[in-house]
């Protein structure tokens, strides 16, 4: 019985993939700025969060790092998932924010 118990309460701690995509966009939104493209990097994330993200060169080391901390906080509750991610397109600097630009 302790043990269903202990099981329970691991997952009761466990954010949900709402959670963490919130506190992600976060994370993502005070990590992409820029005055121009040659800041941008693509971040590889992970599952929920999607494959990549565009963030400032600066800060890809810590969007990975923040990824990796809230995925991690997902799966917790016994929870995953994965992705089939297409190739990224072209990086571009719009209105100062680092993102995904349309494909050729």
């Amino acid at each position: 019985m302790l043990i269903g118990l202990v099981g329970l309460g691991g997952a009761s701690c466990a954010k949900s993939e709402e959670e963490v995509q919130e506190e992600f966009d976060v994370i993502v939104a005070k990590s992409n700025a820029c005055d121009d493209v040659s800041q941008c990097v693509y971040a590889t994330i992970g599952c929920p969060l999607g494959c990549w993200v565009a963030v400032n060169s600066a800060k890809r080391a810590y969007v990975e790092e923040e990824a990796r901390a809230l995925i991690e906080d997902f799966e917790r509750g016994g929870r995953s998932c994965q992705y089939e991610c297409a190739m990224q397109g072209p990086l571009e600097c719009a209105e100062g924010r680092c993102q995904e630009g349309d494909s050729p």
